[in-house]
């Protein structure tokens, strides 16, 4: 009994360690408007939230996000890794459904800045 105890809690802690399954949607303004899609994990520590997606097209680009939570504000800084920036910051709203089954879970992060929108959504609860 001891050594399914053990196996379980070992197997809890790999799958928290595996983060969150997230997709990501941003639009960026510029000279023409560019739309990209992302999937992939992000590991929650306490308040942040992070991690690197992959695009959805072609599956070589890399986001890279940092996410800080405070109730139901957000503050996060993205970069294209690809594209070796620096990165941008943004700022917008966390919304968690207050009653999630076991099969619904969702989650919105809503980001904005002056040429950016991000927005994050993740529709599974953990096991």
């Amino acid at each position: 009994m001891i050594r399914l105890l053990v196996l379980c809690s070992v197997l809890l802690a790999a799958s928290a360690e595996a983060g969150q399954e997230w997709e990501l949607i941003s639009v960026t303004r510029g000279p023409t408007w560019e739309v990209n899609k992302a999937k992939g994990a992000l590991k929650q520590n306490g308040k942040v939230l992070e991690g690197v997606l992959k695009d959805k097209t072609d599956g070589k680009a890399d986001y890279q996000i940092r996410i800080e939570l405070n109730g139901g504000q957000a503050e996060a800084t993205f970069r294209f890794i690809s594209e070796n920036d620096k990165g941008t910051t943004l700022t917008g709203i966390y919304k968690k459904t207050a009653k999630p089954t076991k099969a619904h879970c969702p989650e919105q992060i809503q980001l904005m800045n002056s040429i950016q929108y991000i927005g994050l959504a993740r529709d599974a609860c953990e096991p």
